[in-house]
């Protein structure tokens, strides 16, 4: 994903890099994918619940173990950042109306002695940078769990500030 992106609006920039938003998840249990909360004005606050690695419903299984799982790990971060912004712009009225990802929680299916969450991250991170060029970075926390919903490598939830929709 290192190819610069000129292109104005967050969907069209994922394009240009070969990324392309999943359709809206569906919870998975008794929540909603989003929760908007008014600001006042035009503005929300939007929190993302949790959202896998999953593709065409079927979660990207695995667990980091050591270093050598980080590149496929980081794809399911990819996935499950793309997951999650879907989520976001189907809350938002599309993700033209995202002021600013505010925060990334990002959860990673790995032994106890695996260390490296952070670079696993990175994955999702990127496709963020790649939606949002220009906007300042999240705040981003990485945890490292000893499991998640149907082995899944990786779970990512979002806040971001959004326009109203």
């Amino acid at each position: 994903m290192g190819r610069t992106v000129s292109a104005t609006h967050p969907d069209e920039r994922l394009r240009s890099v070969g990324l392309v938003l999943p359709a809206a998840p569906t919870p998975k249990g008794n929540y909603a994918s989003t929760c908007v909360v008014p600001l006042g004005g035009d503005r929300h606050w939007v929190h993302v619940s949790g959202q896998t690695c999953r593709i065409n419903g079927r979660a990207l299984a695995g667990r980091c173990r050591d270093d050598s799982d980080i590149l496929e790990a980081a794809h399911a971060a990819e996935v499950a950042a793309l997951n999650a912004l879907s989520a976001l712009a189907s809350a938002a009225g599309g993700l033209s109306n995202v002021e600013q990802i505010v925060r990334v929680r990002g959860y990673v299916n790995a032994d106890p002695g695996f260390g490296q969450h952070g670079v696993v991250l990175d994955g999702a991170s990127n496709v963020l940078g790649v939606a949002f060029d220009g906007h300042s970075p999240p705040a981003r926390t990485a945890v490292g769990v000893s499991s998640l919903p149907d082995g899944a490598w990786v779970e990512i939830e979002l806040e971001a500030m959004v326009h109203a929709r």
